[in-house]
């Protein structure tokens, strides 16, 4: 569809509508869009974001994504548009739960400050 767009436009839709986000792990994730004008999603493993204040935006600033947090299993745990609420008031009972189904993962009580990692990163 955008080979029918000039450059300048198609440019425009890549930054408005990027088909990827990068988090704080460095990871590039997928987004969805849907033509009925639904929220785009972006389906994320938990420990990927650590360290992310905010939900993501797109089009200027103006559309948040809303967040598909998955288990290292990559099994939905929250889906939320308020990460910042997420990481307040539920991650907590999110963390008890996946602490004991992914003994292997680090999960730390301040997710604001950890460190956001791809695969298993071994306690210590």
């Amino acid at each position: 569809m955008t080979g029918l767009l000039p450059w300048n436009l198609t440019n425009r839709l890549d930054i408005l509508t990027p088909a990827r986000l990068q988090v704080p792990s460095g990871s590039l994730i997928k987004l969805k869009y849907f033509h009925d004008g639904q929220l785009p999603i972006m389906e994320v493993r938990l420990q990927e974001v650590f360290g992310l204040l905010e939900t993501p935006l797109i089009n200027e600033g103006r559309t948040k994504i809303l967040l598909h947090l998955l288990s290292p299993g990559y099994k939905p745990v929250q889906v939320t548009q308020d990460l910042k609420s997420f990481w307040k008031t539920t991650y907590h009972e999110v963390r008890k739960e996946l602490r004991m189904r992914y003994p292997r993962h680090l999960w730390p009580e301040d997710p604001w400050t950890a460190e956001a990692v791809r695969g298993v990163k071994r306690k210590n």
